[in-house]
């Protein structure tokens, strides 16, 4: 009944030693249990549970080896409380407690995975295979000696080590998706490790590779409303249908090495992986309200990577113990060559239909399709590199004590210094005049003289006719909507190619030079906590946390929009704007576990913890465009958010109903930042900081970053059960079951500000006879990415060698878009409901081998997003279908 421990032992001639070991308690002594692959993964999930200091989820290491998911975003979704957002159907990003991916932290073996994203602090862990992982840990009340910045919680992937012997594990399959009908797809995974020198080192080394076509074909649609009969009716102004031809790769391997030292470990690990998404978009674009229709073609190329390092030394000398580390961390994402093609037919729709019969549905049938009156409209390329870097040392000291017979624990204090780097740099360029318009005469002229054989007549448009291509798809939308035109990519490539190379191009400043920075952030922690266990049943956890930060950023501003066609950037004067900030937080903490009966746990907290801006928001980005007649501004003084949190959760252990966890919990956040727009008018109050440079009397639009004055409070409850059928007669005793069901919900008022003109009392005698007035007011809202409900259901089944396991997601819809403060919210914007079915089988053969299949998204489903909880009218649909593969593994031990 309790978990076995290893000790080594040194005893010198003639020495007498004693030594006291306290076991720690594993599971209920009961009837026995039949322990199959997937009951064993379930159990080690339970136990570490259980031991836990903290509220905590589990993914075991056998639950990871029995049946793997595609990555480690796909295998923490099954766990209470998560949910998911995907990128072509594969999970990417872990949305905890229904918080965004940007409000929780990473870690691997303890150390903090950089960002990926250009605009935030999320993580993509579609870039961790699960097959390095050992395991995975969701803790969601963080104890003092955790990073702090997590509203959510800390995600924690734990790296396999090396067991005695020699290990060796290889794995490839294929694969099909449907949508493109390819079987294209593959993934090769192997590893090999071992212990050596009387198993004082260990070492074990893996490698990754896969390619997976994540296609998918997407509806867009816009709308604007109109008062008919005094009910305000949503009418569509356009659609917008895209396929995206997607191949994602990845490469990717990961290394632990150890040696045992007296009482302890030096652990170096090591992971890198590189994601490569290759794109070609085909848009096709039907605008009722410019009577316009458009078709765009776009190509991209992405390489994203990620590179953690950590060096730990841990040591336990019974009285004392202590552990230091230090990490070393990069990321890079490179779009070096994104490109857009769009052509253009104007007067192109049917416009003596009625309004109110406007449907998206009824558009294809509205618009002409005309090669010949769709010309060419423009030509662009861009290029982005987002660079992270991050070093890391820390020191964490424990003491145990005791306190007569009843009481014993340890004190634990230590001290944390992260540094992080990170920069911007990308560049956006288009043709310097339209060849749709007159202007463009001198553009066309050339394309004409290179390309002789299109037959282009240089003094009219350019015609789509002769760019058209074959490629068509009968299935593309199910049908329900037309691709249309396809465009040859090679084509019109080159020809962008070949006006940039002799200056027909230039430089958008606002997407150059306007979206640089760079910048240092510098954090320093220190915490301290205690451990009491009082008798048997109870264990009462305080503690605190300090973090002090200081970040220093630097952004350009350019006064000019553009410099002239085929100027370089370096031309565009501009000046360096800087932002400095600091700011320090008192965190206290404690934690409660009371364990009335063997059996029943139940645990208490009341932790407190902060989210810091976003990189963009910490950077200076300041733009005026006088053409639009808005700016985007810094806020200066935007601070970290902070918020106080209450758990509480009750386990119950037996050996028939398995392992039943009921969760609650609370949490007020203070300072949550928010998108703001407002107009800036003289002696306006709002932000009065802010800077908008060369704006005069025009009253811009202004776009920042606001820290929201009011309260935003989350509350959910999580139910969890874990159980297997051992005690059913015959074939049934292979049953496994795992459920979990989330309820959460959030309020909070926005900020809203409204431009009006009040008149002026007394009326003067000239104009103006009104003037500006800011009015603020608020909006009631529910946190963006919160789903309201989310289900998951496992039914695992093994019969000796054989295993399956079918998996249901279910996800109540959620708010993404806070719309204007009129109109009842019409142009708010959600994620519409989300069912999925996943089929995962094994079968193990002689000799360490194995056969598995994983079909997933059994069912087809979809994306979905709408506009207006009232109306409920689709703006986003998103379809990836059906994807299969099978394999072969072998295992060596």
């Amino acid at each position: 009944g309790y978990i076995s421990e290893q000790r080594t032992i040194e005893l010198t001639e003639g020495q007498t030693l004693t030594i006291d070991i306290a076991l720690q308690w594993d599971n209920v002594d009961g009837e026995a249990v039949l322990v199959t692959a997937q009951v064993e993964g379930q159990i080690a999930a339970i136990n570490q549970q259980r031991q836990a200091n903290t509220i905590t989820n589990v993914v075991s290491k056998d639950r990871i080896e029995e049946l793997p998911d595609v990555n480690a975003a796909e295998s923490i979704g099954r766990l209470p409380g998560i949910s998911l957002q995907r990128s072509g159907g594969e999970a990417n990003k872990v949305v905890v407690r229904g918080l965004s991916p940007k409000y929780n932290t990473v870690t691997v073996n303890g150390v903090r995975l950089p960002s990926t994203d250009s605009q935030n602090r999320s993580v993509d862990l579609s870039l961790v295979s699960s097959n390095m992982l050992d395991g995975i840990t969701v803790m969601k009340a963080l104890t003092p000696d955790k990073d702090a910045d997590a509203l959510g919680g800390t995600i924690d992937l734990k790296l396999r080590t090396a067991d005695t012997g020699v290990q060796a594990d290889v794995m490839y399959q294929g694969g099909y998706t449907k949508l493109q009908n390819t079987y294209n797809n593959y993934k090769l995974n192997a590893s090999v490790g071992s212990r050596l020198w009387e198993d004082r080192i260990g070492f074990i080394a893996n490698i990754n590779a896969d390619q997976y076509n994540r296609s998918a074909d997407l509806f867009n649609a816009s709308y604007r409303d109109l008062l008919v009969d005094e009910e305000r009716v949503p009418i569509p102004n356009s659609i917008n249908v895209r396929e995206n031809n997607l191949t994602r790769e990845r490469l990717g391997g990961s290394l632990v090495a150890d040696v045992k030292l007296p009482g302890g470990e030096l652990i170096f690990n090591s992971i890198y992986n590189k994601l490569t998404n290759t794109g070609l978009s085909r848009i096709n674009n039907m605008n009722f309200g410019s009577d316009q229709h458009r078709y765009t073609l776009s190509e991209g190329y992405n390489d994203t990577y990620i590179n953690a390092n950590g060096l730990s030394l841990t040591q336990d000398f019974g009285w004392f113990s202590y552990d230091a580390a230090a990490s070393l961390n990069r990321s890079e994402s490179h779009s070096p060559a994104d490109y857009s093609y769009e052509f253009m037919q104007e007067y192109a729709s049917d416009q003596s239909t009625k309004l109110t019969d406007l449907t998206p549905q009824l558009f294809p049938s509205l618009f002409d399709n005309d090669s010949s009156a769709t010309y060419l409209l423009s030509l662009s390329g861009s290029d982005r590199l987002t660079k992270e870097e991050e070093q890391m040392v820390q020191l964490n000291v424990k003491v145990p004590f005791e306190l007569g017979n009843k009481v014993s624990g340890y004190f634990k204090t230590g001290a944390k210094y992260r540094k992080l780097s990170r920069s911007n740099d990308q560049t956006n360029q288009s043709t310097g005049n339209s060849p749709y318009y007159g202007g463009g005469r001198e553009l066309r002229d050339f394309i004409a003289q290179n390309y002789p054989d299109l037959g282009i007549d240089p003094s009219n448009r350019v015609p789509l006719t002769v760019f058209l291509d074959t490629y068509g798809r009968d299935n593309f939308l199910s049908g329900n909507y037309p691709l249309g035109y396809t465009i040859q990519p090679k084509l019109v490539r080159d020809i962008y190619q070949l006006l940039n190379d002799n200056g027909y191009t230039y430089y958008s400043v606002y997407n150059s030079l306007g979206q640089d920075y760079e910048g240092d952030e510098t954090f320093t922690a220190a915490y301290a906590m205690a451990e009491f266990k009082i008798g048997k049943y109870l264990t009462f956890m305080p503690g605190f946390r300090i973090e002090k930060e200081e970040t220093d950023y630097t952004a350009k501003y350019a006064a000019s929009l553009s410099p002239a066609a085929g100027l370089p950037l370096e031309t565009v004067p501009y000046t360096d704007t800087t932002t400095t900030r600091s700011g320090q937080f008192f965190l206290p903490m404690f934690h409660l576990q009371f364990k009335p009966i063997e059996n029943i746990q139940l645990r208490l907290a009341y932790t407190e913890t902060i989210s810091r801006p976003d990189f963009r928001q910490f950077a200076p980005i300041t733009f005026y465009d006088p053409m639009g007649n808005w700016a985007n501004a810094p806020n200066a003084n935007l601070k970290s958010s902070n918020a106080r949190n209450y758990d509480v959760s009750v386990s119950l252990y037996q050996n028939h109903v398995g392992f039943l966890t009921v969760s609650g919990f609370y949490k007020e956040i203070e300072n949550l930042i928010w998108g703001a727009e407002f107009n800036l008018i003289d002696g306006q109050q709002i932000l009065p900081d802010l800077v908008i440079l060369e704006a005069g009397n025009k009253s811009p639009s202004v776009y920042t970053s606001i820290n929201n004055p009011n309260l935003a409070t989350i509350k959910g409850i999580e139910i969890d059960w874990q159980t297997n059928f051992w005690y059913l007669p015959s074939f049934l005793k292979g049953l496994v079951l795992n459920v979990n069901y989330t309820h959460l919900t959030s309020d909070t008022e926005i900020p809203t500000y409204r431009l009006e003109q009040i008149p002026i009392v007394p009326r003067p005698r000239r104009p103006p006879f009104t003037e500006k007035v800011l009015v603020d007011t608020t909006v009631a809202s529910t946190l963006p990415d919160q789903p309201n409900d989310i289900l998951n259901i496992s039914v695992g089944y093994d019969y000796k060698g054989f295993s399956t396991r079918l998996s249901f997601f279910y996800q109540v819809g959620s708010l993404i878009g806070q719309g204007g403060a009129q109109f009842d919210n019409w142009d708010d914007t959600f994620v519409d409901d989300y069912f999925r079915m996943d089929l995962s089988i094994k079968q193990e053969l002689p000799k360490g081998f194995q056969l598995f299949a994983n079909l997933n998204n059994l069912n087809g489903e979809g994306d979905r997003r709408y506009q207006s909880p009232i109306y409920k009218y689709p703006t986003n649909e998103q379809y990836y279908g059906f994807t299969m593969d099978v394999g072969v593994r072998y295992r060596f031990k």
